[in-house]
């Protein structure tokens, strides 16, 4: 009899486990054709092999050549200030920034590790500070206090609104060394942390990020892509670009704030805001950032596990919402400073449409694919 009770306790202790070991499981696992797909069937390392090849290494080679050009236009410009040379700078600063836009949302790795995001295009820009910095001619750029006087916003300033006009700002240069010095070298760095960037990436990260792929748990390359894209969305394009131009941020008012757009001095903000969305876009779907064909990419891993938003696959969703976020775009017009004061609802359409990706992104394929979203956001929303 005692014999009996024991195996009976065993047995049932047994199946406790069996059944708590299979509840664990199960988040991880949809049905698909009649068959258990599991999130860790799929070929991660392949997808990753992909987003390195194909995109992140080309990607950050051309922003690396971008800032050489912009480089060696500065110090054009700085030797001999004239108006030509200035339109030659600006059109080198413009095709940097719009290269900055395909890589912005890589901050893992080498990029986290030297806030790359933050020490490259934080605007508004601090124009007190700067000419504070040119005025005394000591200062550390390094240092966090001065993120808002460098990177691609202080150019902007500099080479677009220090003056009243053209020849206003080509004299400020040819009479201010200070200004030619600090110019040089805040460009000097945006080029520094690039080719940083990119050494890191060649030389080893590269096999690091590609060789993370036993799950998506915390810490691999697949959560820290996922939390990348799901940050840099929701804060600095949504909310960054759009929406904080727009008032929806600016408490109950909701008061417009022009000078919070991106590239406020030379009134061309809409370029990069569709050049943002079309590398966010291109990189969900594993497309080759040269040749933009498709490769391996989200939207496979997706379709791979059958995930679904509202009866359509989940990677048609998200790109539906992409191509409606376009779609309002095209309702609205530069300066986006003054978008914002004269079709402020239009503006807040667009806002309204990125909303409407959050939810797709960060709970519908962290979901699907069992991410945790690890980053703090504060807006409540």
């Amino acid at each position: 009899m005692k014999n009996n009770l024991l195996i009976n306790i065993v047995y049932v202790f047994l199946a406790l486990i069996l059944v708590s070991l299979f509840a664990c499981k199960k988040e991880n696992k949809v049905k698909f054709d009649d068959e258990t797909i599991s999130v860790d069937d799929y070929n991660r390392q392949l997808m990753l092999t992909n987003y390195t090849n194909s995109y992140i290494l080309p990607a950050y080679s051309v922003y690396k050549t971008d800032l050489l050009e912009l480089y060696n236009e500065t110090q054009t410009f700085t030797a001999t200030p004239t108006l030509s040379n200035l339109q030659q700078l600006r059109v080198k600063w413009k095709d940097a920034l719009l290269v900055w836009q395909d890589v912005a949302f890589l901050e893992f790795g080498p990029a986290e590790y030297i806030a790359l995001r933050s020490q490259t295009n934080v605007y508004p820009a601090d124009t007190s500070l700067i000419l504070n910095n040119i005025n005394v001619g000591s200062y550390n750029l390094q240092s966090a206090s001065n993120y808002s006087a460098k990177g691609f916003q202080s150019v902007d300033y500099l080479i677009n609104g220090i003056g009243g006009n053209d020849q206003e700002i080509v004299d400020y240069f040819t009479s201010n060394t200070n200004a030619k010095t600090y110019l040089k070298d805040v460009v000097n760095e945006l080029k520094t942390n690039a080719d940083y960037v990119y050494s890191e990436w060649s030389n080893s990260y590269a096999s690091t990020f590609i060789g993370n792929s036993s799950s998506n748990a915390q810490g691999s390359s697949v959560s820290d892509l996922v939390n990348a894209l799901n940050l840099h969305f929701e804060t600095y394009i949504r909310k960054g670009k759009i929406g904080l131009p727009s008032g929806v941020f600016n408490g109950f008012t909701q008061t417009p704030m022009p000078n919070h757009v991106e590239a406020m001095y030379i009134q061309e903000s809409l370029p990069y805001v569709y050049r943002s969305l079309s590398s966010f876009h291109k990189f969900i779907n594993g497309n080759s950032y040269i040749t933009n064909m498709a490769g391996e990419g989200f939207d496979d891993y997706l379709i791979f596990i059958n995930a679904t938003s509202s009866g359509i696959g989940l990677e048609t969703a998200i790109n539906n919402q992409i191509s409606s976020i376009n779609d309002k775009l095209n309702l609205i017009n530069d300066p986006l400073s003054n978008e914002v004061l004269t079709n402020n609802q239009a503006v807040k359409d667009v806002y309204q449409q990125m909303q409407m990706l959050v939810p797709k992104m960060k709970i519908e394929l962290t979901d699907a694919l069992g991410v945790l979203i690890t980053y703090q956001d504060n807006d409540g929303d």
